[in-house]
């Protein structure tokens, strides 16, 4: 009985300090220092889907993408729920070959990159994957000048609509898959 509520204080300290770290950050206060900064976003340190949240907020940012863009292709390509989704997994490889949490075939890393990384680093390293992702759609944005086609083109290789391409190109709503602290 004893063990179980110390669990359950060390699991309520932790997203307490969650919450503070992430509020902070949101509303740019300098003052709340986020647990990345020594060592870059997506710290191997942090719950994972903590990591891909800072990365995907950091990089989106950086390539000018729209959140529910960005959002909707991470819960497409491998169901992430948002930043308390702790058993998220991103390590996966499709029937295709795509790797890791935002699904990037190795030749587009090459390509958007201009660097040949092990599949392995494509697959695990969250800010690698999640940064080669945003410059892919800023890419195909820049030359399709349509969020839906954009999406359409990350998701087959092709500019097309597709049930794909109509979620992540309009879904703004994209919160609503997220998972909430309990």
């Amino acid at each position: 009985m004893k063990t179980t509520h110390f669990f359950k204080v060390i699991y309520l300290a932790f997203c307490i300090t969650t919450i503070v770290i992430l509020s902070g950050m949101s509303q740019g206060n300098d003052e709340v220092s986020s647990p990345f900064e020594n060592e870059g976003v997506g710290t191997p340190t942090s719950p994972i889907s903590l990591q891909m949240y800072e990365c995907i907020e950091k990089y989106s940012d950086q390539y000018d993408i729209p959140k529910y863009v960005a959002y909707n292709v991470a819960y497409k390509e491998t169901t992430y729920r948002g930043p308390f989704d702790w058993r998220y997994n991103p390590s996966r490889i499709s029937c295709v070959g795509a790797l890791g949490p935002m699904q990037i075939m190795p030749s587009t890393s090459d390509w958007i990159n201009k660097v040949d990384y092990p599949n392995h680093r494509i697959m695990t390293d969250i800010r690698l994957n999640v940064e080669t992702s945003m410059k892919l759609l800023r890419k195909l944005y820049n030359r399709y000048h349509d969020w839906t086609i954009v999406c359409g083109c990350y998701n087959t290789g092709r500019p097309m609509i597709n049930d794909y391409a109509r979620y992540c190109g309009s879904n703004k709503n994209y919160k609503s898959k997220w998972l909430s602290l309990k």
